[in-house]
């Protein structure tokens, strides 16, 4: 797991910050933000797609019915695209504020 979200965010941030060069001109006028870039690139490549699980009982999800045993699908890009939680969620910024608080990896402590 290690190997491939590290590969993909490297490559990620690699790709963002040429797409984004006045991201990169911040950066380079302010080393201080790599730590902040790094938690924006894992927000803004998420290295990891998704999660699926199967509905243990019959409910609804907004809207939705999800019968027993349905396989649901958790894609973790929505949720670090969701303009409702992030502002301007689409663009790259080395220093956006709560950086950190992503989706990528899940909810909670995160352990490799």
């Amino acid at each position: 797991g290690g190997n491939d979200t590290t590969r993909n965010s490297i490559t990620g941030g690699v790709l963002a910050l040429n797409q984004n060069p006045a991201e990169y001109d911040k950066l380079r006028r302010d080393p201080t933000l790599i730590p902040n870039m790094v938690s924006e690139i894992i927000r803004w490549q998420t290295p990891i797609l998704g999660m699926r699980r199967r509905a243990m009982q019959d409910t609804e999800l907004f809207g939705k019915q999800v019968r027993k045993h349905d396989k649901v699908m958790m894609w973790y890009v929505s949720g670090n695209r969701d303009d409702e939680v992030i502002a301007d969620p689409m663009s790259f910024k080395v220093d956006r504020e709560n950086a950190r608080h992503h989706l990528s990896f899940g909810f909670g402590i995160h352990r490799c």
